[in-house]
């Protein structure tokens, strides 16, 4: 099978995009990611839940000291989530240049190899600037059960 068949096709973040309408966004298509096309219309990198997460409701020392960091913190001033703040924000702040992409001949063991070199779950499907959707490890794996009729 292709991994232009294997794509789900998702919308593409772009700029102005709130938060709230990203994360709708991935929610709905399943995958923590989007490519983020850019004003001149270029895909330029990618909009992460991960990402917008980490830098709106986490301190650098909780994330360098997690380990060290036990079952119970509540003792810990932890700083506030403003829920509608964070949703209300625009995805360009957020945007990382690395984009894992793979072009949709290549074959699905092409793609898990630049998922794990990129350590990350998900991986776009372009050709050039055309876009085709993304995959993540659970479609693969649901493909996979298809295949092999245990779905």
């Amino acid at each position: 099978m292709s991994l232009r068949d294997l794509a789900t096709p998702t919308a593409l973040a772009m700029p102005g995009m709130l938060v709230s309408d990203f994360f709708r966004e991935c929610v709905r298509v399943q995958v923590p990611g989007l490519p983020f096309r850019d004003a001149s219309g270029r895909i330029s990198g990618k909009a992460s839940i991960r990402h917008i997460l980490k830098m709106t409701c986490l301190p650098d020392y909780l994330i360098n000291n997690a380990r060290l960091l036990g079952d119970g913190i509540q003792h810990l001033r932890l700083p506030e989530i403003y829920d509608r703040e964070i949703l209300g924000l625009r995805v360009d702040d957020f945007i990382l240049p690395a984009l894992p992409r793979v072009n949709s001949s290549a074959p699905v063991t092409k793609a898990l190899a630049i998922m794990e070199k990129e350590e990350t779950t998900y991986i776009f499907v372009l050709d050039g600037e055309e876009y085709h959707g993304a995959i993540s490890i659970m479609s693969l794996a649901r493909q996979l059960l298809i295949e092999a009729g245990e779905s």
